[in-house]
């Protein structure tokens, strides 16, 4: 477990949220946790969210640094991700506060914080979970101060745990889901994408 003392608050400043630059990346399950509590059909969940296509191609360390894998469409390597309003915060903001907020994804759950997993026993498949402030969060996170009081380390630990567990298993979803367009099983729509969420739902 990580032994460095952070320092947070949530003052609800809304700027992870309203941030340009800022874009929400989505696991299949932040997904489905959407889809479930707010009823949507495959239509409506589309409507909320962004397919964003990557400029130019991404090298092999690159795709390797990356969090959560792109997925392939037809313009290309993307992820995928919630809209903006036209002020670009996102389209879930609503007088500095989310409309989701027990729905918000993993990303949003975890900031200002990321984890990295350690193997500490490749045996027993056990790891040590290490986390620090993301880079945009000592950007703009007013949270982050030195009259914020200490984090509770092992709080935010167990909360690091599942979201590198989901993070693992995101990354098996999107394996499968490339390997099948590769391969000439589906055509790599969103909507087609979306149904693969779906159908992962009714397993």
């Amino acid at each position: 477990m990580s032994k460095v003392r952070y320092k947070f608050k949530c003052v609800f400043c809304g700027n992870c949220c309203s941030d340009k630059g800022t874009i929400v990346n989505l696991t299949y399950l932040d997904i489905l946790r959407i889809v479930r509590g707010l009823n949507l059909s495959e239509h409506e969940i589309l409507e909320l969210l962004g397919f964003f296509v990557f400029s130019s191609d991404l090298s092999e360390e690159t795709l390797q640094k990356m969090v959560i894998p792109p997925i392939t469409t037809l313009k290309g390597k993307a992820f995928v991700g919630l809209l903006k309003n036209v002020e670009g915060a996102c389209i879930f903001l609503k007088d500095n506060l989310c409309k989701i907020y027990n729905l918000r994804p993993m990303f949003c759950r975890s900031f200002p914080f990321s984890f990295k997993t350690k193997d500490i026993d490749p045996m027993d498949k056990k790891v040590e979970i290490h986390m620090y402030y993301t880079s945009k969060a000592l950007e703009y996170c007013k949270g982050i101060s030195d009259d914020a009081p200490y984090i509770n380390n092992k709080k935010w630990i167990k909360i690091g745990n599942k979201i590198t567990k989901e993070l693992q298993e995101n990354a098996q979803f999107i394996e499968i889901w490339n390997m099948n367009v590769e391969k000439g099983r589906i055509q790599p729509t969103a909507k087609n994408f979306i149904k693969m969420i779906f159908r992962y739902d009714k397993k």
